[in-house]
């Protein structure tokens, strides 16, 4: 029975008539105390009872006479019964704590915006290569054709990103470009034209033209390339190359014959952003007024070949590009205002951001008409000679390394000097060496080589500002250097042999060395 304690304990109260609180105070009476345990006993053994919280009852009977049953009973459930007095407030039931809130969600970031779409790419075709009059885009094989064209800004055959052969093929191409920059840039209004990685390789094949900036035989952009063997090539109009190369294009002739006879119309060409020509067994030969044998911005390599450039100089080399000829022959005759053979410079826009220029002859002829062989300005270069024979007008100098007065291009008068380093290889050299104060000049003789000439440093026309060394000469042991004047030179490193033969070299610390 709930809460049995509490019961009897006010029903014998109620029998006893407790009306003088006083005795109760010293001592319980025995009814009273017989009642506690009598309920005590029966909480202990009921089965069903619940165990209430321990209370000391005989405090709780003193404190709480001014309380009701009810109130009495609910302060035994909630365990605060222990804590009322007559004084106290009825018990005050705590609300249950509120929950604590949820913690907000965290705001999910915002979705990245898509990234717009790029726009649409140019098209692949942006050089201006104008029309053709026939074109192949087909992989096969294309012999015994002829291809024509009479129309101004047309190709004659044009090659796109195809790989193609051809044998016994007629090329013919009249007609003129509108601008000469175009037909020498990207190859418009050429006979031939292989493009954008098309793959062209034609043998006894024969092409001519007739126009103005009409070249034969053009390759065009970096994967392209074209085979010419033992074909012909020749050309009439000006500005008209036999064989050029752009953007990376390579090209390789065989037992080749090409001629130009108009002005501007180089037989070998590399022209914007390099490429490379290979020229095997074969003949090159110009008539035009700067018409050269070989004028490159790229990379030309001439093994058992000739070129001659009749009416100006042989070669020339520009910028941070490569000329190597093997057992072949370079001969101009340069008639114009810059009276050498063989030029290498750089332009204005690549001083400053190029490597090293480089001409290498082995078991070669080098023939100049008029004029000194090499001349060197505004550029650093490279000239390796092994086994090389070099003919030439004696009273000239071998060598010219000086600025320039800057009306050609060739970098600003006063700071555009030439740099060179000339390497000689088991070669015989015959000839003086001419540079100027903002210029220098660092001559290696080596394996058994022998050079014969003087030296000499002169101011720099343009007043420029003097370099700091001009001249500099290694002699390798077994390697001679023959004087043939009195020279001036910054340094002298002598391993092998010097015959003054009565000369003088002076060095730029004043001493100087004699027998």
């Amino acid at each position: 029975m709930k809460h049995s304690k509490i019961a009897a304990l006010l029903c014998v109260l109620a029998m006893a008539g407790a009306g003088a609180p006083s005795v109760w105070a010293e001592e319980p009476s025995a009814p009273v105390v017989n009642a506690l345990k009598d309920a005590d006993t029966a909480a202990q053994t009921g089965d069903t009872a619940a165990k209430a919280p321990e209370v000391n009852y005989t405090d709780a009977l003193l404190k709480g006479l001014s309380l009701t049953l009810p109130d009495v009973e609910k302060s035994v459930e909630s365990g605060t019964f222990k804590n009322l007095s007559p004084e106290a407030p009825k018990p005050v039931v705590e609300p249950a704590p509120e929950p604590e809130p949820l913690p907000e969600p965290e705001p999910e970031p915002e979705p990245e915006p898509e990234p717009e779409p790029e726009p649409a790419p140019a098209s692949k075709y942006t050089a201006d290569q104008g029309d053709t009059a026939n074109e192949i885009d087909s992989d096969g094989t294309y012999d015994g054709m002829t291809y024509t064209s009479t129309k101004a800004d047309e190709n004659a055959l044009r090659v796109s990103m195809a790989y193609i052969s051809a044998k016994g093929d007629t090329i013919t191409k009249s007609g003129d470009v509108d601008d000469v920059t175009n037909s020498d840039l990207y190859g418009k209004n050429a006979a031939l034209l292989v493009t954008h990685g098309g793959h062209g390789a034609f043998s006894d094949t024969k092409i001519s033209t007739t126009g103005n900036g009409a070249t034969a035989a053009y390759g065009y952009s970096k994967g392209t390339y074209i085979n010419l063997t033992d074909s012909t090539v020749d050309t009439t109009g000006n500005f008209a190359p036999a064989a050029e190369a752009a953007e990376k294009a390579m090209m390789k002739l065989a037992g080749t014959t090409a001629s130009t006879t108009g002005y501007g119309s180089p037989a070998i060409k590399v022209s914007k952003n390099g490429g490379i020509i290979l020229a095997e067994n074969s003949h090159f030969t110009t008539t035009g007024q700067e018409s050269h044998g070989v004028y490159s911005s790229g990379d030309v390599t001439l093994t058992g070949s000739t070129v001659n450039a009749q009416a100006t100089k042989a070669a020339v080399v520009k910028n941070n590009n490569t000329l190597s000829l093997e057992n072949s022959t370079l001969e101009g005759n340069e008639t114009n205002s810059v009276p050498y053979n063989i030029v290498l410079y750089s332009d204005e826009s690549a001083i400053g951001t190029m490597g090293t220029q480089q001409f290498n002859a082995k078991d070669s002829t080098l023939i100049s008409h008029k004029g000194g062989m090499f001349y060197i300005t505004s550029t650093h270069g490279r000239v390796t000679l092994e086994n090389t024979t070099i003919q030439q007008d004696g009273t000239l100098p071998v060598f010219t390394v000086t600025g320039n007065d800057g009306s050609f291009g060739w970098g600003e008068a006063g700071s555009n000097g030439g740099h060179v380093q000339i390497v000689l290889v088991k070669q015989n050299l015959t000839g003086n060496i001419l540079v100027d104060s903002i210029s220098d000049v660092n001559m290696n003789i080596t394996d058994g080589s022998v050079w014969t000439g003087a030296i000499h440093i002169v101011p720099n026309a343009q007043n420029g500002d003097a370099y700091h060394t001009n001249a500099d000469i290694f002699i390798a042991a077994g390697s001679t250097w023959d004087l043939t004047e009195d020279s001036e030179v910054t340094t002298v490193s002598n391993l092998g042999t010097i015959n003054y033969n009565g000369h003088t070299i002076k060095l730029a610390d004043g001493t100087v060395m004699k027998e």
